[in-house]
């Protein structure tokens, strides 16, 4: 139910409704936002308190945000702008970590007193007030609770063939929110202060308050309100570690000495900017910075209209993260590149699954063994990471679906292997990612879309991983849904998403009957080279009668493999989980190239 009034509640829910905003503000969405906190405090304070009619645009203003009491909300927005992105955030909480909370804290539009929805009641045999559970806690995350380290269970599966009992099922809810308040340990764990940079891992970045150029002091709220929410979505990025906003905003002002950062407090990368801002324009201006050189090795301006505020922000964030974090990003490329440049001596299991990254790309037989050599090293190193074990998945996928392992490893092998690293680190989006393929490869469907939907909530900025599950998501059958993901993934960073995740959208172009644009797109896919390349040109080529163009792709196949046949191109489809409907289109297509008709033999 949802209350409004003090009066409704008795002291033990109070209790409860403290006791979850703790959990929320304390959470990897509020951890590093001061300002953010402060205002939902202040909200659920007041309405605890009885004191709902108090919440006005003018006592927030001045209460929570420091405006002088001639504040006037038709010319500063500050309030109705602040309570736009906390809804956002609530509504982000309560989708990631927050969904299996005993209580949901809501902020309706239009109003500014929050609503409190309790659910279900159990008491948890410890000290403290009676904890709200929700009878549609999801059965996976008591699956995952209660399964052993290699286990994998369905989502919703009975154990056994028997159904839980609603008696043992609230029980286990009861541990379910324990489990979540340790998830909550894991989800911060990449926002670090200085006082522990010594135990860092991965490279460190610290992200500067971006410097109001706007020449409006009252304008300061949107320039460290971005910068609030750049630093919180990278800390969401595991193979990052970024440094608290306690620490950063220390700096904040003109003049941060880089150098000092990277001596004094081992920083390697230094985000900063600044903000112009106008009645209907806005410019802002980010670079990145190697804090171990002093080198400019990013920087972009984003100049947008001033028609919603809210949608400009959090666009620019995405743009942001997206580029410089995840997979591909700056960051990456320039780890990758550093550490290709270290001795022998030098090289640890990081280093090594970042040298076998960049390999694993090249889409060559000598760079997948050079790629396996590599995290074989690596994982001799350091048996326990996540991450040598998210890659090592990765590898053998990557290996399954170009043809470059002569020995693939056993779909079922995969998935063990992409579990042990979503077991060692559960807030590791990448790591969902790849087992969301693994599960995709041995066909279990409806795991594939459990373990998709964790990575896209834990990384929803990563295009790397987007336009991969696009194309799983599409191929399954759902294609306008993957497409919506491909196009999305294309947007936050195109460089990041570029090569076989296009075939999401060329290989829809076909299957709709726009060949000509199929056959566009397909070009500019830069991995050329590789047979699921020269399997995907065929049906377009067909469909477009360009037999010649189309002979030359066969030869190619051949080249790769003399024995293949129509059946290995409907094995093909069919590990990628195609439809047999949509099959037959793309079988279609091959036959009109008129290629399955001539005997021929590969260069010799």
């Amino acid at each position: 139910m949802s209350v409004t009034g003090a009066h409704n509640w008795s002291e033990s829910e109070q209790r409860a409704v403290r006791a979850q905003l703790d959990r929320i503000v304390n959470s990897a969405l509020f951890h590093q936002s001061q300002r953010r906190r402060r205002f939902l405090e202040f909200l659920v304070v007041e309405t605890l308190a009885g004191r709902g009619d108090r919440l006005k645009g003018y006592t927030i203003a001045v209460e929570v945000f420091d405006r002088p009491t001639s504040f006037d909300p038709v010319i500063d927005p500050i309030v109705r702008v602040e309570a736009g992105r906390l809804r956002e955030k609530l509504r982000d909480y309560y989708h990631g970590e927050g969904e299996s909370d005993p209580i949901h804290i809501d902020l309706p539009k239009g109003a500014y007193a929050p609503l409190f929805e309790f659910r279900q009641m159990c008491n948890v045999a410890q000290s403290g007030p009676a904890i709200a559970i929700a009878q549609t806690t999801p059965l996976a995350a008591i699956d995952g609770a209660t399964a052993a380290a290699n286990e994998v269970h369905e989502p919703g599966r009975k154990q056994n063939g028997i159904p839980r009992r609603p008696a043992v099922a609230a029980g286990i809810a009861c541990l379910v929110v324990i489990g979540a308040i340790a998830w909550w340990g894991l989800g911060t764990r990449h926002q670090i202060g200085s006082a522990d940079m010594n135990g860092a891992k991965g490279p460190v970045v610290a992200v500067l308050p971006f410097a109001n150029l706007s020449g409006d002091p009252s304008q300061e709220y949107f320039s460290d309100g971005l910068t609030e929410d750049i630093l919180t979505e990278l800390s969401r990025t595991p193979d990052l570690v970024v440094l608290a906003r306690n620490t950063t905003f220390q700096f904040k002002g003109p003049g941060a000495d880089v150098a000092k950062l990277n001596r004094e407090l081992k920083v390697d990368y230094v985000l900063k900017g600044s903000i112009q801002r106008s009645s209907t324009r806005i410019r802002i201006t980010a670079q990145l910075i190697d804090a171990r050189t002093g080198g400019h090795i990013w920087v972009d301006r984003f100049d947008r209209q001033m028609a919603d505020v809210l949608v400009i922000q959090d666009e620019i964030v995405r743009e942001i993260v997206s580029k410089i974090a995840g997979g591909y990003g700056v960051i990456e490329n320039t780890e990758a590149k550093s550490s290709s440049q270290k001795s022998d001596e030098q090289i640890q299991a990081y280093d090594l699954v970042l040298r076998a990254h960049a390999e694993m790309w090249l889409w060559t037989h000598e760079s997948f063994r050079s790629a396996r050599e590599l995290l074989d090293q690596a994982i001799a190193i350091d048996p326990a990471n996540a991450r040598v074990r998210r890659e090592i998945a990765w590898l053998a996928i990557v290996g399954l679906i170009s043809g470059l392992d002569k020995t693939p490893v056993p779909s079922g092998e995969i998935v063990v292997q992409a579990s042990k690293a979503v077991q060692l680190d559960p807030s590791d989006g990448r790591a969902h990612m790849v087992a969301a393929a693994a599960h995709y490869f041995n066909k279990q469907l409806e795991l594939f879309e459990f373990e998709a939907k964790q990575a896209i909530e834990l990384a929803h900025y990563d295009a790397e991983s987007l336009a991969t599950l696009a194309y799983m998501t599409a191929t399954s059958g759902d294609w306008s849904r993957g497409v919506e993901m491909a196009e999305k993934a294309n947007a936050l960073n195109a460089d990041a998403s570029a090569g076989w995740y296009h075939a999401t959208l060329y290989l829809n172009y076909y299957l709709v009957g726009d060949y000509e644009q199929a056959l566009k797109l397909k070009r500019q896919d830069p991995n050329q080279e590789t047979l699921y390349s020269y399997v995907d040109y065929l049906p377009i080529l067909g469909a477009l009668g360009r037999k010649d163009e189309a002979r030359e792709q066969w030869q190619k196949i051949l080249n790769e493999d003399p024995n293949w046949t129509a059946q290995s191109f409907i094995k093909w489809y069919k590990t990628w989980n195609i439809r047999d409907e949509d099959t037959a289109k793309f079988m279609a297509g091959i036959y009109k190239t008129g290629v399955l008709e001539v005997v021929a033999t590969p260069d010799r």
